[in-house]
């Protein structure tokens, strides 16, 4: 593996450039709820409907829109929208310890990967029903698993102490084709990743616990799967420093799988002193016509010294920026704004559509919209979209997972983190 990883990341990125707005955009925003009683009362790795920021939890494939969603806090279903406002689910899957993605592959079968460790492939066949599934088990990659789909082949890729993927034929049977991994020197996890002309793409960031009595404790209250009954765990004193993000690149996966090339994309770690530091992290992967790789990520340099950093963290001092250019470097970088997230759409008119959030993870306090061209360093001013509650993470169709490009963006959210995340929201943004 060939890294440009460096303690020092001004070594080998580019200044960051402040976006220079154009006039405000317009788009017509349709919503309707899919379901209000999806599972919302686990904490941590199973329930919660909408945990799995990296994954891909709704897909078009032609005329058909398919969602995913938490049944029971323990298994998941496919919604299939059969109608403005109406929506069929599938069976549930067996338990899962935390959310899936799904995929479509070019005969229009629908992909639901999930399972410990990307462990299942819920195949769903004939294509345009998700009444039935088989459930094949023939290979395994890591936690916090992203998935990707390219024709026939699906990609699967996750942390913690490994970047641990496999590739599967999806047209025989999901066959395996090939696994590997890269050991790392600190966990990692929540990969986005993309499989495009044979190459293998991930975006992923510190997720590791550093121990030491001079931090403070966290305690997590949940539902006991096996009393029904809820439970309050008090960790050992310890905090989470998410203070890198790398972008990973194999050129050719199936003749070259060793061949993977690192660059950190952020890096805080110049702010982690006295006990406290700043966060960063990924939020979408892209990969345009041409090749090019787009990027989103986070970044609260102010110094907290909580568990989490951003539950520390003064929101003002959020921010969000876009890196693009070839894989293998270098990256421009964008600043979008104060936003704590967003996600990439781009419309077969070669338009890049933002999705923008404000406010804590979780409880998301409004969505903002902007539009841009080629000139990455111009988008439309940001205006903001009205949607019903506060919102969890938000979700869009797209062509990684095997999803048609359309005119349109297909969205999806569940409301806010213990409060309203039975409710799972469709949404239909159409851009002037």
């Amino acid at each position: 593996m060939r890294s440009s990883e460096s303690g020092d990341i001004l070594a080998f990125m580019p200044e960051r450039i402040p976006v220079a707005y154009g006039p405000p955009a317009h788009p017509l925003f349709a919503i309707e709820l899919i379901t209000d009683t999806a599972g919302c009362d686990q904490s941590g790795g199973s329930g919660a409907s909408c945990w799995g920021y990296n994954q891909s939890n709704i897909v078009r494939c032609g005329e058909e829109v398919y969602a995913l969603s938490w049944r029971d806090d323990l298994s998941l279903v496919v919604f299939r929208r059969v109608g403005p406002g109406q929506w069929e689910h599938s069976p549930p899957t067996p338990p899962v310890p935390q959310n899936g993605n799904l995929l479509v592959d070019q005969s229009g079968c629908l992909h639901l990967i999930g399972g410990a460790e990307a462990s299942f492939q819920a195949v769903f066949e004939p294509p345009g029903q998700v009444r039935h599934f088989r459930l094949r088990q023939q290979a395994r990659a890591d936690s916090r698993f992203g998935a990707a789909s390219e024709n026939d082949r699906i990609f699967v890729a996750g942390g913690l102490e490994r970047l641990g993927w496999y590739l599967l034929d999806a047209g025989l049977d999901c066959r395996p084709l090939l696994s590997g991994e890269l050991r790392h020197e600190a966990a990692r996890g929540y990969h986005f990743v993309a499989l495009q002309g044979g190459a293998a793409h991930a975006f992923c960031s510190d997720d590791h616990f550093l121990a030491g009595n001079e931090y403070p404790n966290q305690v997590v209250t949940y539902r006991d799967a096996a009393t029904g009954q809820m439970k309050t765990v008090e960790t050992p004193h310890g905090i989470y420093p998410v203070l890198k993000s790398y972008y990973y690149y194999c050129p050719d996966l199936m003749h070259a799988p060793q061949d993977w090339r690192l660059q950190v994309v952020s890096d805080v770690s110049d702010t982690f002193a006295d006990g406290k530091r700043g966060t960063t992290e990924q939020q979408d992967l892209l990969l345009d016509a041409q090749g090019r790789v787009h990027l989103i990520y986070f970044e609260n340099r102010q110094p907290s010294g909580t568990v989490w950093a951003a539950t520390g963290q003064d929101q003002e001092h959020s921010r969000l920026y876009h890196a693009v250019g070839q894989p293998d470097g270098p990256l421009a970088h964008y600043y979008l704004g104060n936003f704590n997230s967003g996600r990439l759409y781009q419309t077969p008119d070669g338009r890049m559509h933002y999705l923008l959030t404000r406010g804590w993870r979780g409880d998301a306090e409004s969505l903002w919209y902007a539009v841009g061209a080629e000139d990455w360093g111009r988008t439309s001013e940001p205006v903001p979209l009205e949607i019903p509650t506060r919102f969890w993470h938000f979700f869009t169709n797209t062509t990684r997972a095997g999803g048609t490009q359309a005119p349109f963006i297909d969205c999806y959210w569940t409301g806010a983190y213990q409060r309203d995340s039975h409710q799972v929201w469709f949404g239909r943004l159409d851009p002037e």
